[in-house]
């Protein structure tokens, strides 16, 4: 029952969207030129005077798309920068007029072919386990709760550029050296770094449920486990 509701939600918002026009500034570095930003059925484009820096992308040739505040959206690229080592290119832009919100967010996960790297966290669907914890970072963490459904996991905090939202097939293991302690391994690399994966790793407040531990762990590898003959 939680499964269908999570899926007419997401059914919902989809339901007469052609495409998704959004005016942005696209930030160079030094300096930055404006645009539209088009999200339609088979391609992601980037329509500017400033032809260098004109694009079009299919889904396929995309590598990450980030949602990054009301305000901020990211596309890495199978670019290579040369002047970073071959680093991944990322392009990155600020809207300056709508916002990134739940319509763009359930828009392009019927699209993607990658994960997508999501600070919007649909509030519309039923939360299995509610954990109130601190996300350490290097400079500090912020605070907020892990949520786990039966679609996803999500990490709640004010501080919304730090929230995210993990379907069960973009977190790539889970895992805990203590009672107190919470490891997710993700597939985020929308700023650019080499590799493939990235740690969020979580104080908890309360001493971790077992139950919901292991249901993460057989959301991950429940799958394998019982497609074995």
């Amino acid at each position: 029952m939680l499964l269908l509701i999570g899926t007419a939600f997401l059914c919902s918002l989809n339901l007469a969207i052609a495409n998704i026009r959004l005016k942005v500034k696209h930030d160079h570095g030094i300096k930055s030129c404006q645009g539209e930003i088009v999200f339609g059925e088979s391609t992601v484009s980037y329509e500017t005077t400033n032809k260098k820096h004109a694009r079009v992308w299919k889904y396929l040739e995309i590598q990450q798309i980030g949602l990054l505040g009301p305000k901020k959206l990211a596309i890495l690229t199978y670019e290579d920068r040369k002047i970073a080592l071959g680093k991944d290119r990322v392009f990155n832009f600020e809207v300056l007029e709508g916002e990134v919100n739940e319509v763009l967010w359930a828009f392009l996960e019927k699209h993607v072919t990658k994960p997508l790297v999501s600070d919007i966290i649909p509030a519309s669907v039923p939360v299995k386990y509610s954990i109130p914890v601190r996300h350490l970072r290097g400079w500090g963490g912020t605070q907020g709760t892990l949520e786990i459904t039966d679609m996803f996991v999500a990490y709640r905090s004010a501080a919304r550029s730090d929230s995210r939202v993990w379907r069960y097939e973009n977190i790539s293991s889970v895992g805990s050296t203590g009672p107190y302690q919470l490891r997710l391994t993700t597939m985020e690399r929308v700023n650019g770094e080499h590799g493939g994966e990235k740690n969020f790793v979580f104080d908890l407040k309360e001493r971790l449920n077992k139950e919901a531990y292991e249901f993460v762990w057989w959301k991950l590898n429940g799958p394998a486990i019982s497609a074995v003959p």
